[in-house]
């Protein structure tokens, strides 16, 4: 009976290490953040049942095993990179692991996407929101970005995106009320609220607005989108999220008019990951640029 394999990605994170003889610059050169480095390095000990590094103040060395372990590990590592070469060709792609909200990448990144595909073919984008993010390992996450309003313990955040809210509605709303020619109109209609953003309503309507028609509650401003979309109600959403859905005519603007929000967007990143992957840099610079060549819905309130 053949005896179990270790996992082929804990074997290249204690290969990089060994050589490089730092988990920093491993995870540096495999485009991996240094706690995945030091996490499959322990999966692989595990494996093994011995410890192949001795972890010490500001490096780590070879164990004896460790080091018996290393010309076998390189030999199989390279023996596997010739025959997957000569039979395949050479292999350059690379996978980028970006954690967002729903609502964010399905509104924002995933109408844009294309371009960062086309500007960069040898990097493989993998979307994941939160059904999804439980299933990922510590550190297997790229880059991270979580809308709120801080501060967040025990992970270095950046803000990424301001945001303002917008007001927006389908066909269906002016059709039976009629047109809105200020915020008074949208007192007491009907309307979707995002958990979340409790206070944005509050902000858009004067203190002694009437009670609406009718409300529905959902957990994300997608939902709050198609709802609107579909329905009779309007919704109070993040503006970026309602740029393509307004400029495609599914939704209409109820005012011309954007309101300032408490959430933001920002860029989580665990204390131990003080650097990001240049693929990661790749995708940031990206998001950047487009932040600055799109151009927003409505005017700031006064």
């Amino acid at each position: 009976m053949r005896a179990p394999l270790p996992p082929l990605p804990c074997v290249q994170a204690f290969e990089a290490a060994a050589r490089l003889e730092n988990f920093a610059a491993a995870a540096d050169e495999l485009h991996l953040s240094p706690a995945t480095i030091s996490q499959r390095i322990r999966t692989l000990e595990t494996h093994l049942g011995v410890r192949l590094f001795e972890r010490l103040a500001r490096s780590v060395e070879l164990t004896e095993l460790g080091r018996a372990y290393l010309p076998a590990v390189r030999e199989s590592l390279a023996d596997l990179a010739v025959a997957t070469s000569g039979l395949f060709g050479a292999v350059r792609r690379e996978q980028l692991t970006v954690r967002t909200q729903v609502s964010y990448a399905t509104t924002w990144l995933a109408p844009q996407v294309h371009e960062f595909q086309q500007t960069h073919p040898e990097i493989d984008l993998r979307l994941v929101c939160a059904v999804w993010s439980e299933a990922l390992t510590p550190g297997e996450v790229d880059i991270d970005i979580h809308q709120g309003r801080g501060p967040w313990p025990d992970v270095n955040s950046e803000l990424l995106h301001h945001d303002n809210a917008v007001v927006i509605h389908g066909p269906a709303h002016t059709a039976r009320y009629g047109p809105i020619t200020s915020v008074t109109d949208l007192a007491a209609r009907p309307r979707v609220q995002v958990l979340g953003f409790d206070d944005v309503w509050q902000r858009i309507l004067p203190d002694d607005a009437a009670l609406p028609e009718r409300a529905i509650t959902v957990d994300t401003s997608v939902a709050a989108l198609e709802i609107a979309a579909a329905d009779d109600a309007c919704a109070a959403i993040p503006e970026r999220f309602a740029r393509t859905a307004v400029r495609a005519g599914r939704v209409s603007l109820a005012l011309d008019q954007t309101w300032p929000m408490r959430q933001a967007h920002y860029l989580f990143r665990p204390l131990d990951a003080p650097h990001h992957t240049a693929p990661a840099r790749a995708f940031l610079r990206w998001l950047s640029d487009l932040e600055q060549r799109s151009t927003p819905l409505g005017k700031a309130a006064e």
